[in-house]
């Protein structure tokens, strides 16, 4: 009789997590890593997604043998057990949710007061991870047109990449080519785009039709003061745990 072989199964490459308020260019953050890790791995060991809960994750057979790379904002304490259980490699990125929420409202035509509770939870989530240590990026520092942020996500995520590929990923996610992207979305293969509310999305970058606006800073103060001092009040304590003048 014949001894069965067991087959060994895949391990499981612990999983990139992008996470980032909204309008914090943690868009930028999601797909750098993803090209990264896309370009040590090979198309057939990634596997990406979005998910705010452990239930919105890619099956576990989609991640068996594959590195998930995953863009979140909000999160749960859930998802982040999870991640962490995992060995999650992580990287933050933040903005002052004053202009992050004004941003959102004008680029996804949303009321304000809307755009301000998905900012106070995006902030509830990046106090909470920010206590780790992970790495983290702010938007006023103005990553996003820095070339050398590639060669930095890269060195956090423990990966090497050759100077013409970081110089190629670097150029596909500079803010004018990300809005031609945008507004090309039509012409992608229809089971790429998917609708996020009324504005279509790339399932593969997680770009949005609306998805830059002038990426200026200092946009709460065009509001009429009682507003500014209200956005002041609510977003208080994390305007001071990150340094932003209230």
């Amino acid at each position: 009789m014949t001894d069965r072989v067991e087959t060994p199964a895949l391990p499981r490459p612990a999983p990139v997590a992008t996470i980032g308020l909204h309008g914090s260019a943690s868009t930028w953050v999601f797909n750098v890593a993803r090209e990264l890790v896309l370009a040590a791995a090979g198309e057939d060991r990634i596997v990406t997604g979005y998910a705010d809960e452990p239930a919105q994750l890619p099956p576990e057979a989609e991640r068996t043998g594959r590195t998930l790379v995953l863009k979140s904002h909000h999160g749960s304490e859930a998802l982040d057990a999870w991640l962490k259980a995992e060995g999650a490699k992580i990287v933050l990125s933040l903005r002052d949710p004053r202009d992050a929420a004004i941003s959102m409202a004008q680029r996804f035509r949303a009321p304000l007061n809307q755009t301000v509770a998905w900012l106070l939870n995006d902030c509830a989530r990046m106090t909470r991870l920010a206590a780790e240590g992970y790495p983290l990026l702010r938007y006023e520092d103005r990553f996003f047109e820095d070339p050398a942020m590639v060669d930095r996500v890269a060195a956090w995520l423990g990966l090497a990449v050759a100077p013409e590929a970081a110089q190629g990923i670097f150029r596909r996610y500079e803010t004018d080519a990300v809005r031609a992207f945008a507004r090309s979305l039509s012409t992608l293969p229809p089971e790429r785009v998917t609708m996020v509310g009324e504005h279509p999305m790339d399932r593969v970058t997680q770009i949005l039709g609306p998805h830059i606006g002038d990426t200026s800073e200092g946009k709460w103060f065009e509001l009429p003061g009682q507003v500014q001092g209200e956005l002041a009040r609510v977003f208080g304590p994390f305007l001071e745990r990150f340094g932003y003048a209230p």
